[in-house]
């Protein structure tokens, strides 16, 4: 049993109710998660720019004795423990795991309404724009991997236009 069952299932046992698997409560418990990642990621680069100099700096390491460079490495592996680095990047590990399972959950669930559809979509969507190089000057530019997300944006676009028509169909 993987941490987002076990978790569901400790909440469904403490209030004794019934939780419904659908694809929009999947999507945004990993939109959640993702929040709290980034929050960890930016949180971890302010304290990594605060070590000092030649931890950010290995290459100053360059003509020092064996013996000066491992009692470097061991001060910044203990200057990393105590400013919490250890901690957030386990933290990170984490959330990765529960992601990865609660994507997991959502591949094998069905969608039952346009709208947990173009939820789906939009998780798609925010990943492959994460992934995916767009600018030309860019030195990682795939031209087909740019015209693939123009199609796949294109695709979420018409689908976004048609839930909103059929919500003002039904006002």
């Amino acid at each position: 049993m993987n941490i987002a069952e076990r978790q569901t299932h400790q909440i469904i046992a403490q209030d004794n109710i019934r939780v419904i698997t659908n694809a929009l409560l999947l999507t945004k418990r990993i939109r959640d998660l993702q929040a709290r990642r980034q929050n960890l990621v930016s949180r971890q680069e302010h304290l990594r720019t605060q070590l000092p100099d030649w931890a950010v700096e290995p290459l100053k390491l360059i003509g020092m004795t064996g013996n000066e460079v491992r009692g470097l490495v061991d001060d910044l592996t203990s200057v990393e423990a105590e400013s919490g680095l250890d901690d957030i990047d386990q933290e990170l590990n984490d959330i990765d795991q529960q992601i990865e399972e609660l994507e997991n959950m959502l591949i094998k669930t069905r969608s039952h309404s346009l709208e947990e559809i173009a939820t789906v979509m939009d998780l798609v969507m925010t990943r492959f724009r994460e992934i995916f190089v767009t600018d030309p000057n860019d030195v990682f530019y795939d031209h087909g991997e740019a015209r693939l997300l123009w199609l796949i944006e294109r695709v979420h676009e018409d689908l976004g236009d048609l839930l909103h028509a059929s919500h003002q169909d039904a006002s």
